[in-house]
């Protein structure tokens, strides 16, 4: 799983709209959506804003990677 789908995955499971993250990161609703559906490409400083606009952990998230990769 990327990094962006996993994000996406703990964005929709708090209930955290697209405006409200566009709000509280300047990154545009359009390129919000874009790369949840896997259209566009995420950016590492977008990650870090999007995670932080959320209340995402960015080094749970990257061990979550890091534990995938490592059973594949």
């Amino acid at each position: 799983m990327t990094a962006a789908a996993r994000i996406k995955e703990l964005v929709n499971s708090k209930g955290v709209s697209y405006t409200f993250i566009s709000d509280k990161t300047g990154i545009p609703v359009d390129a919000i959506s874009r790369t949840f559906l896997g259209k566009r490409r995420l950016m590492a400083d977008e990650m870090i804003a999007i995670c932080s606009a959320v209340g995402i952990d960015l080094q749970d998230l990257l061990s979550i990677d890091t534990d995938q990769a490592a059973n594949q």
